[in-house]
């Protein structure tokens, strides 16, 4: 394997899952189709399911493709942060956000990273980590 030079910074690279891509690529499909939260049919806003599936399948891809390269828990929390700042305007309710916070949940259980350091937590809060300024 080639070492990627793009990231010389302090990022770390992470095992990841031997059958994460597969899961991903799953996931991907199915959140193209509807938005599958938690093995169960979400229930947010219609207005919102266009969006909000074109970013979920936006993240969902560029963990694929993260994966594919020399994953790190930095570059799969850029992803996290850039999904969630963008979902903030949608998910408006306390149940609309856990259930997107249960999606970046399930992405990140699949390349095997146990905790989003806080992010997902104050996404539900209404407090995103990300905006800190």
């Amino acid at each position: 394997m080639a070492a990627s030079s793009g990231y010389a910074q302090t990022t770390s690279s992470i095992e990841v899952p031997a059958k994460a891509a597969a899961k991903l690529e799953r996931v991907l499909k199915q959140t193209q189709e509807a938005v599958v939260i938690g093995k169960r049919a979400e229930t947010l806003p219609v207005e919102a399911r266009p969006m909000l599936n074109r970013i979920l399948a936006q993240s969902t891809a560029d963990f694929l493709a993260v994966t594919s390269q020399s994953p790190s828990k930095e570059a799969y929390f850029k992803i996290v942060d850039a999904g969630l700042n963008r979902l903030n305007p949608m998910a408006k309710s306390l149940e609309d956000r856990q259930q997107v916070a249960a999606y970046y949940e399930d992405l990140l259980d699949i390349v095997g990273i146990d905790s989003s350091d806080g992010r997902l937590p104050a996404f539900v809060e209404n407090n995103p980590v990300a905006a800190k300024q």
